[in-house]
């Protein structure tokens, strides 16, 4: 820290012939880096850690997108300390994927569950330390998104499979799809309730100690709003799995002032919602990236899975997470899975504002993505959805135009400027899912067709 200005120690990785691949190397060292996940418990440590091999497996067997780096192309990465291990590990895969000449890697952000696992990941061979190189930022550095998932209950569920996967949800915690926030439809509310209370488990003592400090001030924050708590009556401990009815629709954060979180509360919160177009709204106001929805109507399903404003839509289920497909579960962020992961690596970058560039500016973003050569300003759905079926899932990705003047000043993603000076194109096709990175907003909806509806 000097004066106002932040600077980031820089570590480039470094593009070798034959050497081991990043893939290779958590495998080998896949115990070691979850033993070095602070605080959070091993059992979750070791589902994201799993969980990213799968998709980066997905990285490592993608054709050749004929996007290849040109000899004098010079790239800058940004990683951010405070997201999910799981999300750390495919930011770094997917833009090593995405370059065949290295480029400039900058750590930034305070997360204690992640330092000790990141020193472990720089370890990999093909990571170099450059003591002497640094980025000077002259600004706060970017802000992150909250990311959790909302659970959605109609009364046309299955109020048994809904409450029992409730009861579940603090055994997610750290990955960014956390059920933190529930909207129940009023005709089942206090069944729904009442349900989850007797199939609530008490906490680990790793959980315990992982959520202590946030569950209390989540609680403090609760009884101040007058909220009603719902907990096990048979668990006599101070820390326990916690639903909290609100008056009106609320939030629970976990921290207070003007600290904004990048981890959602241990304590789920409830609204009550009336209709269809009501629950809409309200998942749209509180939006942290997904959404578990729940109900045996499909006309219902896709009423309200187009509606919502979000990521990723998981219905009748949760976490249902497929590499082949593109998932984003923080808004303004970066995709996981499929192709797009890695062509995004290559068309945005994570803005930080540096003398160079102080501000991210829309003039600069609307310039680099007419660049691209493909861009037509168009507000219809131009480009078709894609469809895929496995293991009794269906994943409908559909996709959408953005407005392009988000990338202005506020946003947290900045295009990349003069891309085919740093690129070159074997494919018109290569063009359009460049474009596609940028032009579009992405939706996965997962039905489990077969098991809950019929064929």
């Amino acid at each position: 820290m000097s004066g106002s200005t932040n600077l980031l120690e820089c570590v480039r990785y470094v593009v070798s012939p034959n050497a081991e691949t990043f893939l290779s190397f958590v495998t080998k060292h896949k115990s070691a880096l979850i033993d070095s996940v602070q605080l959070l418990p091993k059992a979750e440590a070791t589902e994201e850690v799993e969980l990213a091999l799968t998709f980066m497996q997905h990285y490592m067997h993608l054709e050749d997108d004929g996007v290849v780096d040109k000899p004098t192309a010079k790239h800058r990465m940004l990683i951010d300390r405070r997201k999910s291990l799981f999300e750390i590990l495919l930011d770094l895969h997917s833009a090593m994927r995405a370059t065949c000449v290295g480029f400039a890697l900058y750590f930034y952000g305070d997360n204690p569950i992640t330092s000790k696992a990141i020193e472990l990941l720089l370890q990999f061979p093909a990571f170099s330390e450059t003591r002497n190189e640094q980025l000077a930022l002259t600004g706060p550095i970017p802000a992150l998104h909250l990311a959790y998932c909302t659970m959605i209950v109609f009364d046309s569920c299955d109020l048994e499979s809904a409450s029992d996967r409730l009861a579940f949800a603090w055994a997610t915690n750290d990955a960014p799809w956390a059920i933190r926030n529930v909207l129940v439809q009023e005709t089942v509310k206090d069944e729904l309730l009442q349900l989850v209370r007797l199939k609530l488990k008490p906490y680990t003592e790793e959980q315990k100690q992982y959520l202590k400090e946030p569950f209390e001030k989540a609680l403090a924050e609760a009884k101040n709003l007058g909220a009603q708590l719902v907990q096990s009556a048979t668990d006599e401990g101070a820390i326990k799995p916690t639903l909290a009815l609100l008056p009106g629709v609320q939030y629970l954060l976990p921290e207070s002032g003007n600290a904004k979180p990048h981890q959602p509360s241990p304590i789920v919160t409830v609204s009550v919602f009336r209709t269809a177009k009501e629950a809409v709204t309200l998942a749209n106001a509180t939006n942290g990236g997904s959404v578990s929805l729940w109900t045996e109507e499909l006309s219902l399903t896709f009423e309200v899975a187009y509606g919502l404003q979000c990521g990723t839509v998981w219905v009748n289920g949760y976490a249902e997470l497929n590499p082949k497909c593109p998932y984003t579960f923080r808004k303004e962020d970066y995709t996981y899975g499929s192709d797009y992961a890695v062509c995004e690596k290559k068309t945005k970058k994570v803005f930080a504002a540096t003398a160079a560039e102080p501000s991210n500016s829309t003039d600069r973003n609307q310039a680099a993505i007419k660049s691209l050569g493909t861009y037509v300003p168009d507000t219809r759905s131009y480009r078709g959805s894609m469809v895929l079926v496995e293991k009794g899932i269906h994943y409908e990705t559909i996709c959408s135009p953005v407005d392009l003047k988000v990338y202005g000043e506020g946003h947290r993603l900045a295009i990349v400027g003069n891309f085919w000076d740093t690129f070159v194109s074997l494919d018109v096709i290569d063009r359009r899912l460049v474009l596609d990175t940028v032009h579009n907003q992405r939706k996965v909806i997962c039905i489990p067709f077969g098991v809950t509806f019929a064929n």
